[in-house]
């Protein structure tokens, strides 16, 4: 028996938000963490990326397994079974620093934030409102990341990577509070957006194919942010502040996405974004000044958080059964995990280039694969 569920009710979006923001806990704070892992692991910069994009394949793995229908799922235990994984992950990871099975602890704890981060997409995208309440979820998670960003290098000097990992656990376990706001399944709870249109399978795959397009862009730019900063020649804590402001002003990218969700064409939200966020990196090329590495990130991260929501909610209404969307956060995780694990092999020696020129090029296939099916879906709407 499903209980009965009001998926537009304060204390349900509020969960979901909570959740989400739960979920990126690591990822939110990666370019730092990145750097931590080099300058306290004593990690090469390539095993560096590799690791945060490790944790990243397994929250991946997590979004395209729940992505896959599945009978008489229970929200409930799959949540549950989430965070205990995460919790486990993290806590496995403080004690197995210094070995080589700390990337397997990363790869476990991924699974569990992947599997909170997908099943709170999944709750957000049955409300009303959902461009709205995504922003909204933004406005959490990037609030969490401003300050996670800006206090990271001194966080680690004083309790070490080992600390932050426990600290990770310990807010998952609070996550548990939020299990008596889930529905029990999808049949307590039913999409409501009155925006859909059912579009063919091919125009279905080509915006996923976008999605996950710009995704690996932006998993290859978070990944490393911090490092580009450095191999610029600008100190730790210049380039800390400088990401910290980045994530305060991407608050007001995705404030923006919060008061326009309804007024703003998706389309040109989303194309404009994709082209300005570009420019941004190219920006980072060669050996960009404080000034211009400022600019440039805080461009890159406004833009990236103002497009995503009007992108989730695009490709999520390709379909009127509510099946889009848990696919297109697969393909997003995807993407920002397959990112990091790219740039990765792509960079070395302080040269971060090529990297940046593959980050270029997926955000250039993102919107050569969204436009066609984003066009179709407003002639649809309009016949």
């Amino acid at each position: 028996m499903h209980k009965p569920v009001d998926v537009n009710a304060g204390g349900f979006i509020l969960s979901a938000i909570a959740l989400g923001t739960l979920g990126v806990l690591s990822f939110i704070v990666q370019p730092a963490l990145v750097q931590g892992f080099v300058s306290h692991l004593r990690l090469t910069e390539p095993q560096a990326v590799g690791l945060a994009g490790i944790e990243m394949l397994g929250v991946a793995l997590a979004t395209i397994a729940l992505a896959l229908p599945m009978a008489g799922m229970n929200w409930q235990r799959m949540l549950a079974l989430g965070i205990a994984l995460a919790i486990i992950g993290n806590l496995g990871s403080a004690a197995l620093i210094g070995t080589p099975w700390l990337w397997a602890a990363r790869l476990v704890a991924g699974l569990g934030h992947g599997a909170v981060i997908s099943l709170s997409f999944t709750f957000i995208a049955l409300t009303r409102r959902v461009d709205r309440n995504l922003a909204w979820y933004l406005v959490s998670l990037l609030t969490y990341g401003a300050i996670g960003v800006w206090v990271m290098p001194g966080l680690l000097d004083w309790i070490g990577m080992a600390g932050l990992m426990l600290i990770f656990a310990l807010l998952m376990a609070g996550g548990l509070a939020t299990l008596r706001y889930v529905p029990s399944g999808s049949k307590a709870a039913a999409p409501t957006s009155q925006s859909a249109a059912q579009l063919g399978k091919g125009l279905q795959w080509l915006g996923l194919g976008g999605v996950l397009s710009y995704n690996m862009a932006q998993g290859i730019a978070w990944a490393i942010l911090f490092l580009v900063g450095i191999g610029a020649g600008l100190a730790e804590a210049d380039v800390a502040q400088a990401l910290f402001i980045s994530q305060i002003m991407a608050i007001f990218g995705a404030l923006g996405s919060v008061f326009l969700a309804e007024r703003f064409s998706r389309l040109i939200a989303v194309s404009g974004g994709i082209i300005v966020g570009t420019l941004c990196i190219m920006l980072l090329l060669g050996q960009p000044s404080y000034g211009v590495f400022l600019a440039a990130i805080c461009g890159f991260n406004i833009l990236w958080n103002f497009t995503i929501p009007f992108m989730l909610g695009a490709v999520s209404d390709f379909d009127t059964q509510g099946r889009m969307m848990s696919l297109a956060i697969a393909m997003q995780m995807l993407g920002l995990g397959g990112g990091p694990l790219l740039a990765s092999a792509l960079i070395g020696d302080g040269d971060y280039r090529l990297a940046e020129l593959a980050c270029i090029g997926f955000f250039v296939a993102s919107l050569a694969l969204l436009i066609v099916p984003m066009l179709r879906h407003r002639q649809a709407l309009a016949t």
